[in-house]
C-alpha cells in the first residue's frame, strides 16, 4: 500500500532555527532588563537621597582632572594619571551633551541613595548612570567626590 503521504519526503525543523530564536529571546530579555534598570534609577524618590553634590569636572594642564563643587567653587579633588573609568564616564556623558548641541561645561550631579547606590546624572540631558552597574571598584572611583 503506497499512499501519497508516505511518498513525500519528511521535513525536519532546521536545528539552527530554535537556537536563533533562543538568542533573539535572550537579547530581548537583556534589553528589557537594562531599560528597566535605567528607568528605575530615574524614578527614585527624592526622599531616598542620602546626599547629593553638583560637581564640575575640568581638564587642566598636565592631563589631570580638577573636580570642584559647582555651588561653592571649592576644590573637591584633583585626579591624576590615567583614571580610565572616570574619564570613560565623563566621555559618555559629554557625548550625550554634544549630540544635543550642548557644550561640555555643565555640572554633573553625584547622588548617593540610602540603599547605597551611587548615581551620576546630567540634568541638561536627563542622562543618569548608576555607577554600581560597573562594580564596587568603579564606585570607589567616584565615592570620595561626594563626601562621607
Amino acid at each position: 500500500m503506497n499512499t501519497a503521504a508516505s511518498s513525500m519526503p519528511m521535513r525536519s525543523i532546521p536545528t539552527r532555527l530554535p537556537i536563533s530564536w533562543g538568542l533573539a529571546a535572550l537579547a530581548l530579555v537583556l534589553v528589557v532588563v537594562g531599560w528597566l534598570s535605567l528607568h528605575n534609577t530615574h524614578e527614585a524618590a527624592l526622599s531616598d537621597v542620602q546626599i547629593s553634590r553638583s560637581l564640575l569636572f575640568r581638564d587642566v594642564p598636565g592631563g589631570d582632572i580638577l573636580i570642584t563643587d559647582a555651588k561653592t567653587g571649592e576644590a573637591v579633588a584633583r585626579v591624576q594619571g590615567e583614571q580610565g573609568f572616570i574619564r570613560g564616564i565623563l566621555r559618555a556623558l559629554n557625548r550625550s551633551r554634544k549630540q544635543r548641541g550642548l557644550g561640555p561645561d555643565g555640572t554633573f550631579e553625584l547622588t548617593r541613595y540610602r540603599d547605597g547606590r551611587l548615581v551620576i546624572s546630567d540634568r541638561s540631558t536627563g542622562e543618569q548612570l548608576d555607577l554600581g552597574s560597573f562594580g564596587p571598584t568603579n564606585i570607589a572611583s567616584f565615592a570620595p567626590f561626594i563626601g562621607p
